[in-house]
């Protein structure tokens, strides 16, 4: 398990790092949604370090730098409503960042809860971490749906001619639903329908999943709408 951790954590610092580095070299600097995907990247970035330390520093670090990953997950959902929002009525787009801040309390919560479990004080934290997915993920899933519709009825483009026309947006729709291939394994694992004998905050799926959900923000920086009229010319 902590060969696994260990590997996982390297492997969500490096792809940060890279995408990071990616996005400030196409990034423009007066677009504030270019700004937000970058700064995403980088509050993903801490909490793949506390595999360094032992305790109780270990402890500590790894309920500290859980703050910014949350804010990254929150901020990830924000930053879809903004490349989903040209697709959404005025209705659906307040629905959607309604909801997504309405569950900020629970978020508040999980870091809480998150600090006394591995400081050994309590196990809300069981409690609480089956909620997380549920609370992070049903926009990515309902934004990767909504682009689907909208490239195939809005713009009638078949996702090989898409593909053919821009390798990029075929990477980035991949990386969507590879990204909700490791949600699901993450919900099966914390829920113990998948049976892995991993220790308790051992798993790998949600970083597979963040990696990639981070992906498809930096490969197109700009919102869906936006990238496909420009596809739409040619």
């Amino acid at each position: 398990g902590l060969a696994l951790e260990a590997w996982a954590q390297g492997f969500m610092v490096g792809a940060l790092v890279i995408m990071a580095a990616i996005t400030i070299a196409n990034m423009r600097r007066h677009i504030i949604l270019h700004k937000l995907v970058l700064i995403e990247l980088l509050l993903g970035m801490p909490h793949g370090f506390f595999i360094f330390f032992n305790p109780p520093v270990y402890s500590w670090y790894l309920s500290c730098s859980a703050i910014p990953l949350n804010t990254s997950w929150s901020l990830h959902n924000y930053i879809a409503w903004l490349k989903n929002k040209p697709f959404l009525s005025r209705k659906a787009s307040l629905l959607y960042i309604g909801t997504v801040i309405a569950v900020q309390p629970y978020w508040v919560l999980e870091i809480a809860a998150n600090f006394t479990y591995f400081n050994k004080i309590n196990d809300l934290f069981l409690h609480t971490r089956p909620f997380e997915a549920l609370c992070r993920d049903p926009w990515w899933i309902f934004t990767t749906i909504n682009l689907f519709w909208n490239i195939k009825y809005r713009y009638s483009f078949g996702l090989i001619e898409l593909a053919r026309i821009s390798p990029r947006f075929a990477v980035m729709i991949a990386s969507m639903c590879v990204s909700i291939v490791f949600i699901l394994v993450d919900i099966l694992s914390v829920t113990k329908v998948l049976s892995l004998e991993l220790a308790n905050g051992i798993n790998p799926f949600w970083k597979l999943a963040f990696v990639f959900k981070c992906l498809t923000d930096t490969i197109i920086l700009d919102d869906f709408k936006t990238a496909l009229d420009k596809l739409s010319r040619y």
